[in-house]
């Protein structure tokens, strides 16, 4: 090697010496600092002066004799130190967090290299986030609702409500799952897709969540975004909603149907009975309306209690369902009057076969509590569209059907305007 590149050479690590940001320093054979880069005062504030007072690093708040004797053979046997994060003390006695590393030379009068970064700012950040993150889990824990971190579709934090939620042992069964587990695999897509419009729209879905035991619940879901261990992620929380879905499902269910015998209600029956006209009128089908009435219920009721009436009229309705057909609609008016909309007849004869079916049914005895029940049905059967084109027409002209049935009892009578008692 030239001089002049040996100059060059020589420069350059000056430069670096004197203008780089990290403290360098040597260390001699004997422990005592050697020299010191002016970043070493500028992070530390000890110079050179103070070392030649020490046979030990002055900086090392906690370093014993022996432990500064370990650390000297380490370094006497070539072992280098990579980078780790330690304590070192400031002249002013301040203690700062520094990225420590050094390198084992065994030259000349150097032992050894070290070099310090001050580091006492990125972990301080990184204590803050952790508190923040112990925070966020002291306040997850506590609250009722569960919570789920997502992250790139898969789990990374759940709450101990999540865990209960699903039915699991403990979190690492969920973590690292896809969130898509909570629902049947066909719905997985759609399910992704709904709870990140959700965390756009700040709006709740309610969906069906699968628990680990194959069991379903209703939760109300509501997705954000938030920042969790320094990154974006989605928050969701999912608040159990079952007994509220399953109040709600109760609710209409009534609203349409008769609470004794599970038939539809008369308001069910006339709202279709609309859908069905107005579809029909442009498909010129036949429908039918049958009004039923069972002879004799009155004074069986009253002979026997309500109670059995009660069971009667539970009974009828599944014989009534048997005799008619899957795609007609059955109602219960109230007390024995039933109504039973035939979609899709034919002709006439298609309904006389059905209403002859039915008090041929009912004929047959009915057995409550050991008790043998004899009774019969009557019917009145009026036709869209030549009796009516109308709910109300085809179900008052069905009526009228019935009474004239009733005269004769178990039977059957169509409508006849000829005969009309209007």
């Amino acid at each position: 090697m030239t001089t002049r590149q040996t100059n060059i050479d020589q420069n350059i690590l000056k430069l670096v010496w004197n203008n780089t940001n990290d403290a360098i320093f040597t260390i001699g054979y004997d422990g005592r600092i050697l020299s010191a880069n002016p970043a070493f005062t500028s992070i530390l504030g000890w110079v050179q002066e103070d070392f030649n007072k020490h046979n030990c690093f002055p900086f090392f708040s906690n370093m014993t004799d022996e432990e500064h004797k370990q650390l000297l053979s380490s370094f006497k046997e070539g072992n280098d130190i990579p980078y780790y994060v330690t304590k070192r003390k400031r002249k002013d006695g301040i203690v700062l967090d520094i990225l420590a590393s050094y390198r084992a030379i065994n030259k000349g009068e150097v032992l050894a290299v070290g070099m310090y970064k001050d580091f006492t700012e990125q972990m301080e950040i990184q204590r803050r986030l952790q508190a923040s993150e112990d925070c966020y889990r002291n306040l997850v824990e506590f609250i009722p609702d569960s919570i789920f971190i997502e992250k790139n579709g898969q789990i990374t934090f759940v709450n101990q409500p999540a865990i209960k939620l699903v039915g699991a042992a403990t979190a690492e069964e969920i973590i690292g799952k896809p969130i898509s587990q909570l629902v049947p695999e066909n719905m997985s897509q759609q399910f992704l897709n709904r709870i990140r419009e959700s965390s756009l729209s700040n709006k709740p879905i309610i969906e069906q969540i699968y628990r680990f035991d194959g069991t379903h619940i209703w939760g109300e879901i509501i997705t954000m975004q938030i920042e969790f261990k320094d990154d974006k992620v989605l928050q969701i929380l999912v608040r159990d909603v079952t007994a509220k879905k399953n109040y709600q499902q109760q609710l209409e269910y009534l609203a349409y149907h008769d609470p004794l015998t599970g038939l539809s209600n008369r308001r069910y029956f006339t709202e279709q009975i609309n859908r069905e006209l107005e579809q029909d009128a442009n498909d010129s089908k036949i429908l039918g309306i049958m009004y039923i009435d069972l002879d004799r219920f009155k004074a069986i009721n009253d002979s026997l209690g309500h109670e059995i009436g009660d069971q009667l009229l539970k009974q009828f309705a599944i014989r009534l369902k048997e005799s008619v057909r899957n795609s007609d609609i059955i109602c219960r008016v109230g007390g024995d009057e039933f109504l039973v909309l035939l979609n899709g007849l034919n002709n006439k004869n298609d309904a006389a076969i059905i209403a002859s079916k039915l008090n041929n049914e009912s004929k047959k005895p009915f057995i409550i509590n050991n008790t043998k029940i004899e009774i019969s049905s009557s019917i009145g059967i009026s036709l869209f569209p030549q009796d009516g084109i109308d709910s109300k027409k085809l179900i008052q002209r069905s009526d009228e059907a019935l009474y004239k049935a009733k005269i004769t009892r178990n039977t059957y009578q169509f409508y006849d305007e000829s005969n009309s008692k209007l």
